[in-house]
């Protein structure tokens, strides 16, 4: 008997143990030509590389379907598919690769199933698609285990696999610190319960790791970083289910759900008793920039601004007048956006492309290095990291910007590692030339 329970008590220190190294251990990378399905006690990130993936010919990745194979039983209360979308979004943008918004991906894809239309509306070069292969907590004894599995594929315009990777992250015994990135998606600030928000780890855990594995883009080029410029935004909604979408039909939700042209008619309507609401309007020249209806979208930023003058509102018009070619005049509604808000890192990012085009390569620096600190300061490493882009680009030409590129780099890296530095934005002169 005694020696039942002896054997019995080492299984289960055994097994606490195996679930300690799995929870501690850092994840194994394996380059593999068969992706193995079995279940392994050390956590291991697989992944695929095509003899004809050439990173510097992907300009821009866009995030296409995830499927949701997991237990529907599991999680009933959250969006699978949407977080990990915005997680894989996130963290897509270290790489490099010029990305498309996620609402403009979704309203193109209403459309079109075949990855080779939804890339050419797109005008983008690649789709990452995935599987969702698990989702889940399970129990065993004093420890609790929450696994969430994903597989992701990099699909070219000729449905040909460049990239695949699958990895299952799991917490043991305690939970794994957010990154960075997956802190500022906002997505994982509000969770509604322990069990949730361990879940929201494993979801940054996991993309962060498959994401890892996708080679870098190391040419990064002006002309790309302006024709993929994403469009102004405001503060947020939060994330909503798809039935949230089906109840509600107010302007925001049908412009989130990508339902453009509904959301102008609906701003449209609402206009008629209060054409003095001038954030509707704002949002009206949004939904026109997303159906590339530049010139209306220039008239309703221009109206919104009669009413108030904006820094977000005078985003929007100096975006309008950059896809109308207009340089001259984006150029001064981007300088009076910033004298407006010092920290209006937008403003500085496409302001700093725009001069670097007209070839004003050290002012562009200047515009760049403000896009990266207040990027920073307002947790969007995205842009922090297109604005690092940028400056590398222009210290390869102009070695006296070597160091703002260095300086900005180091940043990154240092808020990157929970770091607490001290930083300060220059204000730039708005000057045209």
């Amino acid at each position: 008997m005694m020696t039942f329970k002896q054997n019995g008590y080492n299984l289960i220190k055994t097994i606490l143990l195996c679930f300690l190294l799995s929870s501690c251990q850092t994840p194994k990378y394996s380059k593999v030509n068969d992706f193995s399905q079995s279940k392994k006690i050390l956590p291991e990130v697989q992944y695929s590389l095509s003899e004809n993936f050439n990173p510097n010919n992907i300009n821009c990745i866009a995030i296409g379907k995830i499927r949701d194979n997991s237990k529907a039983s599991e999680y009933k209360s959250l969006d699978k598919i949407t977080l990990i979308r915005h997680a894989i979004y996130g963290h897509l943008s270290p790489k490099n690769y010029q990305d498309i918004e996620l609402h403009k991906v979704a309203f193109v894809m209403k459309f079109s199933n075949k990855n080779e239309l939804i890339l050419k509306n797109l005008d983008c070069d690649a789709l990452v698609e995935g599987t969702i292969t698990e989702f889940k907590n399970d129990f065993y004894l004093a420890y609790s285990s929450t696994n969430v599995g994903l597989t992701l594929f990099l699909k070219d315009k000729k449905n040909q696999i460049l990239w695949k990777a699958s990895h299952t992250a799991t917490s043991k015994a305690g939970s794994v610190p957010f990154s960075p990135i997956g802190l500022a998606t906002g997505l994982f600030t509000a969770s509604s319960n322990t069990d949730d928000e361990v879940a929201f780890q494993m979801i940054d855990t996991v993309v962060r790791r498959v994401l890892k594995t996708l080679p870098e883009r190391t040419n990064v080029q002006n002309n790309n970083q302006l024709k993929y410029a994403v469009i102004p935004e405001t503060k947020k909604i939060d994330s909503l289910s798809k039935q949230e979408i089906k109840q509600q039909k107010t302007p925001s939700i049908l412009f989130a759900s990508g339902q453009y042209g509904q959301a102008i008619e609906s701003i449209n309507t609402k206009l008629e008793s209060n054409q003095s609401n001038h954030k509707l309007i704002f949002l009206k020249g949004r939904a026109q920039l997303m159906l590339n209806q530049y010139e209306k979208a220039a008239s309703s930023f221009l109206d919104a601004l009669a009413m108030k003058m904006d820094s977000d509102y005078l985003n929007g018009l100096g975006y309008a007048y950059t896809k109308l070619n207009k340089t001259e005049k984006a150029l001064a509604a981007y300088n009076k956006a910033i004298t407006i808000n010092i920290q209006n890192s937008y403003a500085y990012f496409n302001a700093g492309l725009l001069l670097e085009n007209k070839g004003n390569k050290k002012r562009a620096a200047d515009y760049f290095y403000s896009a990266g600190t207040s990027s920073l300061l307002n947790n969007d490493f995205l842009r922090a990291n297109n604005a690092h882009d940028a400056l590398q680009r222009l210290s390869k030409s102009e070695s006296v910007l070597l160091e703002k590129s260095i300086k900005l780099e180091k940043l990154i890296k240092e808020l990157s590692e929970h770091k607490d530095k001290d930083f300060r934005i220059l204000k730039i002169k708005s000057e045209i030339n």
